[in-house]
């Protein structure tokens, strides 16, 4: 596994105890990237998709539809649980 994640901020952030502004790509450690994620602080940078891991459960609803979206092109519906937008997710990564 890739143990570092480009990530586009969506709000201005410190990191390393540095101000890092909204829109700023910035490369991280697998866990920070996860965290920036699941708080919607940032959206991960296209690239070596196969490389870099997301962990679905720390992911919110709306993060996972938008997830889906963006990396399948799968419209889930909100009323969906996270399990079972988790296992629509999982099965379209498999399908590829």
């Amino acid at each position: 596994m890739k143990t570092t994640v480009v990530i586009a901020l969506t709000s201005a952030v410190v990191i390393e105890g540095e101000i890092r502004k909204k829109g700023d790509e910035v490369e991280v450690s697998h866990a920070l990237a996860q965290d920036l994620l699941r708080r919607g602080r940032g959206t991960l940078v296209e690239g070596d998709a196969e490389d870099q891991e997301i962990d679905l459960a720390t992911l919110t609803k709306a993060q996972l539809i938008d997830f889906a979206l963006q990396e399948y092109e799968l419209e889930l519906d909100a009323s969906l649980t996270k399990d079972k937008l988790i296992e629509a997710i999982q099965a379209a990564a498999e399908a590829e």
